[in-house]
């Protein structure tokens, strides 16, 4: 018998048991029953709501929180007597945020106060007599305290109102104040001294005018600070959030109803976009006011309350500056103006409250006034204001020397009111006015440095009769000669425009017309025991008009053949071989700024007339000047961008009332022609490196820099005055990508990685150093008679050696190596030098590999080990050092 397994044996078990129970009992199918009674139904549950992810403020650490950067947008407001807002709150990523309703609230105070938001609201005026529609402040009233009552203020912020979180990123805010009551308020107190009742105006509420919501989200974190909840100081200090909010909305409380983008209505003036084109993050107030918008609701006109007319001297003013001939220095117009005309202000002595902000540099032309006033932009609906409604207020701030009472300074006299500027200042009138050209300076002439042309900005309004004349370079090469060949072009108002044969009378490329430019060919021969440097330290150059008529000779001479049938011309400079060793061979038009090689000069524009004996004056209307890498060379690695330095300067080289170089040399990336890692000025003695790394860097940190960096100062130059957009105001010195390209500076990019082991050495000091030397420290300082200004870095009466030079020739050109006892400074150092020059950071560079103002000798045989630890992704990362605003 065959065995079963005990599993399928089992299954034949319960099998049997199954069939018996379906088969076992046979008896008749009875009648159905009865059906049961049915259940009693349950209850509907309760239904869900959908989970809110949210970024919970009050749960951040510092270091979280100083990491948050915020958004919001008002959803809608009631009004009343005391304002209800209805708003929202995210993160950068969108993401709701909840819990900032953290409150802080004194011994004295009656009430808490918000500490990470504050609310304004503000109606907007129209003009009269002329005069622009004005922002009114209703907050204008200090919180009564246990000891002191209520009184009116300089426009405020209120924020002990009454505060609802949902814990979803939305909030419900009713105001403190109620706002239809700020008229009688202020009607029935009481007024003494400065404190003047017409100061602040009529804040009677008018629901037909448009209405402006502002609303501050941000501060310190909670515990640091003053965010405390007795608002006494923390022993932490202030951690003040990334990005903070402002958030606007205009409204008209008679309807309820938004303004529209293109409210004809409303006061947009200038949009952020603009500012930060320079500022970066423009940050007032601890870095809580970061819109324009959102400022000009307490600068106003009622900033002046409770300040005495300015005292006058005979040059300006002393003691504080808040109100001058009745206006509101504050007022953002006023304020704004007179910050950026700065160092052009006539008169001194300004100083408002505990700073002095009308000292600044502005680095462009002051009169170039769409860099921030435009009506392109829907943000800005009134952006032409500058030019369609004048006022005494705006156009003061600028030429700040007029009496409007007396009518001193103004050609047309007395002006008590706004209503006759547009009658003598046309829209037309004041573009004109503010055209931006610069006076040609003829002392200059004899040294050969400019023909005493006036100088036109190209990317503004040009006078009338004026031609913008620009490059085109079609293509740079070597011929098999190894000679330089290039292909161009030049255009009048964007169309071709042929030179004229020369001879018959005809001694200009263009009627009406005298000078030209000049073409360059900048590369790199070998320097230093480097083979392939990763800088230019060689050029050679002619200059079109002279190759044109024949006169060009020496290293010079060239020859030109054209045009063909799209106007191109071919210039050849014969004078010259270029070596086989050279490397990123980068060919350029432009450049010309002296007597003997004018710049291309318009001689018959109205206003501007030329003196053919003299071969003054005419329009210079400088071209950019355009490069183009040599056929089948490598290009030098990107470093800076000149679209961003003009995103501050508009155009390099022009400025309100001077210009470098004529405005000629205008590009920053070609600036290394010249400004190389040999170049140490035209003396070369005054012990600073004027490589471009180092110059522009010194100079632009001017704010920061322990040393002085007196460049030129012989000559007039006070490079260390500079200021920038922020330094120290809001903190953007350290944005290096304001002007260089992401990843160049940091050395992330693998092409500028490549070329750290082949970058020069900076020189800093060759030949002899004057024995009668003097150092600036302070900048109020005067150069005594037959004295030199030099870096302190230098000793007086030491003869530090030749410098390296390249000397073309037409069979090739020599190399005259440096001498070993010439100063440099190590290539990633010298970089960092520019801003870091304390003594202390000298020490950390020379202790990293680095050598600042060492001899050549010892200097070459150091390795730099910056980017050990400032390399990317290291400890101390230099874009992550610098780029964490």
């Amino acid at each position: 018998m065959q065995a079963i397994p005990i599993k399928r044996l089992g299954g034949l078990v319960l099998a049997a048991a199954v069939t018996f129970a379906l088969v076992g009992c046979k008896g008749d199918t009875g009648p159905a029953g009865i059906n049961g009674t049915n259940g009693t139904n349950g209850t509907n549950g309760t239904n869900g709501t959908n989970a809110v992810i949210t970024v919970n403020a009050a749960a951040l650490t510092p270091d979280q929180w100083s990491q948050l950067s915020l958004k919001g947008s008002v959803t809608s407001v009631t009004m009343g007597g005391k304002p209800v807002v209805n708003f929202t709150v995210t993160d950068g990523n969108g993401t709701p945020v909840q819990g900032l309703g953290f409150t802080s609230q004194s011994s004295t105070a009656l009430a808490p106060g918000l500490a990470n938001m504050a609310f304004s609201i503000d109606k907007l005026v129209p003009g009269t007599n002329g005069s622009p529609s004005k922002w009114v402040s209703y907050i204008v009233t200090s919180m009564p305290t246990t000891t002191k009552a209520s009184a009116p203020s300089v426009p405020t912020t209120d924020s002990t109102g009454t505060l609802v979180d949902h814990g979803d990123g939305t909030y419900t805010y009713t105001f403190y104040r109620d706002i239809t009551q700020a008229q009688a308020f202020l009607d029935a107190a009481t007024y003494t001294g400065n404190n003047v009742r017409a100061d602040l105006g009529d804040v009677s509420y008018q629901p037909a005018l448009l209405h402006r919501i502002g609303i501050q989200v941000g501060g310190s974190a909670r515990g640091t600070g003053r965010n405390t909840p007795d608002g006494s100081t923390s022993t932490t200090a202030a951690v003040n959030v990334k990005t903070p909010a402002n958030i606007l909305y205009d409204f008209y409380p008679a309807t309820g109803q938004p303004a529209a983008a293109n409210d004809p209505q409303d006061r947009r003036i200038v949009d952020m976009a603009s500012c930060n084109t320079c500022h970066t993050k423009l940050s007032w107030h601890g870095g809580n006011r970061v819109d324009i918008n959102f400022c000009v609701m307490c600068h106003n006109d009622q900033l002046k309350y409770g300040n005495a007319e300015a005292t006058t001297t005979a040059t300006g003013y002393t003691g504080e500056t808040r109100k001058i001939q009745g206006m509101s220095v504050g007022d953002m117009p006023a304020f704004v103006h007179r910050i950026h005309m700065g160092e052009h202000l006539t008169l001194t002595g300004y100083a408002f409250s505990d700073i002095n902000p009308f000292d600044a540099r502005y680095p462009q032309d002051l009169r170039n006034c769409t860099k921030c006033h435009t009506s392109s932009i829907s943000t800005t609906t009134q952006g032409d204001n500058w030019m369609n409604v004048p006022s005494r207020l705006a156009c003061g701030a600028c030429h700040d020397a007029i009496d409007w009472a007396s009518g001193t300074n103004h050609t047309g006299g007395p002006q008590l009111d706004d209503k006759n500027c547009t009658g003598c200042h046309g829209a037309t009138g004041i573009q004109l006015v503010h055209t931006p050209t610069v006076a040609g300076n003829p002392a200059f002439a004899t040294g050969g440095y400019t023909n005493g042309a006036a100088i036109a900005d190209y990317r503004n309004n040009l006078p009338a009769g004026a031609i913008n004349v620009t490059w085109d370079l079609q293509s740079v090469s070597l011929n098999a000669s190894s000679q330089p060949v290039f292909v161009f072009r030049f255009l009048q108002n964007g169309q071709r425009a042929d030179f004229n044969v020369f001879g018959s009378g005809k001694t200009e490329l263009w009627d009406n017309f005298v000078g030209g430019p000049s073409v360059y060919l900048a590369f790199a021969v070998p320097q230093d025991g480097i083979n392939t440097p990763a800088d230019w330290n060689a050029t050679v150059s002619t200059y079109v008009k002279k190759v044109w008529n024949g006169t060009a000779t020496g290293t010079s001479a060239g020859t030109l053949s054209g045009p063909d049938s799209n106007g191109y011309y071919t210039l050849t400079m014969t004078g010259v071989t270029i070596p086989a060793n050279a490397t990123m061979l980068t060919g350029g038009i432009g450049f010309t700024y002296n007597k003997n090689s004018q710049p291309i000069t318009q001689t018959n524009v109205p206003g501007f007339p030329y003196d053919t004996t003299t071969m003054l004056g005419g329009l210079s209307v400088p071209p950019p000047n355009v490069t183009k890498v040599a056929t089948g060379s490598t290009a030098r690695r990107a470093i800076v961008s000149s679209q961003k330095c003009n995103s501050c300067h508009a155009v390099l080289g022009v400025f309100t009332d001077a210009a470098y170089h004529a405005g000629e040399r205008n590009t920053a990336e070609n600036c290394t022609f010249c400004h190389n890692a040999n170049y140490v000025g035209d003396h070369g003695t005054d012990g600073w490196a004027v490589n471009e790394k180092d110059f522009i860097h010194a100079l632009h940190a001017a704010p920061v820099r322990n040393n002085m960096f007196s460049w030129q100062a012989a000559g007039g130059a006070d490079y260390w005055n500079t200021t920038w957009p922020g330094a120290e105001r809001s903190n953007m010195l350290n944005n290096c990508e304001i002007c260089h390209v992401a990843g160049s500076y940091d050395f992330s990019n693998a092409t500028n990685a490549a070329a750290v082991p082949n970058l020069l050495w900076s020189t800093t000091a060759t030949g002899a150093t004057p024995t009668t030397t003097v150092t600036f420290v302070t900048g109020s300082e005067t150069i005594p008679t037959g004295y030199t200004v030099v870096s302190p870095f230098v000793t007086p009466g030491v003869n530090y050696g030749a410098a390296f030079k390249y000397t073309a020739s037409a069979t090739g050109g020599t190399i005259a190596p440096a001498a070993n006892t010439t100063l440099v400074n190590s290539p990633i150092a010298s970089a960092c030098f520019g801003c870091h020059d304390s003594a202390t950071d000298i020490a950390h560079f020379q202790g990293n590999g680095g050598a600042i103002y060492e001899a050549r000798s010892t200097a070459l045989a150091k390795v730099e080990q910056c980017l050990i630890c400032h390399g990317t992704g290291k400890i101390a990362d230099i874009k992550a050092m610098h780029m964490n605003f």
